[in-house]
């Protein structure tokens, strides 16, 4: 069984430090750990080409030669992950997110994967061949570990929450996640050496995720600290009109708000629950949902060259002066 930290800190900076103490702890049990500094890799944004070599015979495929396809197989060997991240800005870093995106995202859905083995690899729109990986039906857990600066919640609210963005594509299962405050990364690198309580809730974190790997996902359960407004994610946030029901923005579910004696509470159905976007029953609901907007939208396809011809021939977009001189020389 293989751990696997990934760091989206800087070179043994806060983040890469309370990953290594969880991973620590996960080796303790037995299990054999490694970690990924997100930093090393050289990943490039998806080029959005028509016809996208990676889904149709798998990630060394893609056109775009860089560190995309060591990322993905790194991440479907494994069997947990422990995902850390600063917040500099109210949000993890944003190359986590484009990695996500070029790296993840739809390549390793796991209700998409199911779709593309059930139907022998043939994509059933096109009639094309789609990869299909076995490894991304292997039951994975997991851990998100967010740190900054701030002394409360306040300045780090969505550090969290877009952890999960990472790991519910692939259905891991979070089964614990620590937010590290007054993590300052001056003025020296690592200074959450000095929080003792800090490394030792990192090192329980890693101990959970250890515990859990292996065991049936029906089996396992959350070992966080707090259970959270949501029942799903664990997580406080929350979508509110000025009406119930209310939504969690993680998990994409509603539920019915109660306030007794100043304390909030949400009420979330067992059925909502199991259409969390979390599970793969809600990963089936959204592919069912794109279907769906395929399906309404195709009487009218034939339109959209003619319309969109307003559209090419309208502005020239602001070159950046690197690309300025290469069409120099080209010239």
């Amino acid at each position: 069984m293989k751990l696997l930290g990934f760091s989206c800190g800087r070179k043994v900076g806060n983040t890469e430090i309370l990953i290594k103490e969880a991973l620590m702890g996960a080796e303790e049990l037995g299990v054999e750990v490694e970690i990924l500094r997100m930093l090393d890799l050289d990943i490039r944004p998806c080029k959005f080409c028509k016809n996208c070599l990676a889904r149709q015979d798998g990630p060394e495929a893609c056109v775009i030669k860089d560190d995309a396809a060591f990322l993905y197989n790194t991440f479907m060997d494994c069997d947990g992950i422990i995902l850390g991240a600063p917040v500099y800005a109210l949000t993890p870093p944003g190359y986590l997110k484009m990695m996500e995106d070029r790296v993840l995202g739809p390549n390793v859905d796991l209700a998409s994967m199911r779709a593309r083995k059930k139907s022998g690899g043939i994509n059933p729109f096109t009639g094309g061949k789609v990869f299909v990986d076995d490894r991304a039906f292997k039951p994975r857990v997991g851990a998100l570990i967010s740190d900054g600066g701030a002394s409360s919640p306040h300045w780090l609210s969505f550090g969290l929450a877009l952890l999960y963005t990472f790991t519910f594509p692939p259905n891991v299962v979070v089964i614990d996640h620590l937010q590290v405050f007054k993590a300052q990364p001056a003025p020296h690198v690592g200074m959450v050496v000095l929080n003792d309580k800090a490394l030792a809730r990192a090192r329980k974190l890693g101990c959970n995720v250890a515990a859990a790997m292996g065991k049936p996902i029906n089996k396992v359960k959350w070992m966080g600290d707090s259970p959270g407004i949501c029942p799903v994610c664990h997580c406080n946030l929350l979508t509110v009109t000025n009406k119930n029901p209310v939504e969690c923005p993680v998990c994409g579910i509603s539920g019915t708000l109660k306030i007794e004696n100043g304390k909030i509470s949400v009420a979330f159905s067992e059925k909502e629950q199991e259409h969390s976007r979390l599970t793969e029953t809600g990963k089936l609901d959204h592919q069912i949902e794109i279907q769906n907007v395929m399906k309404e939208q195709a009487p009218r396809a034939a339109e959209v060259p003619l319309k969109v011809k307003k559209y090419k021939s309208y502005l020239t977009p602001l070159k950046p002066p690197s690309k300025l001189k290469k069409s120099a020389v080209k010239d």
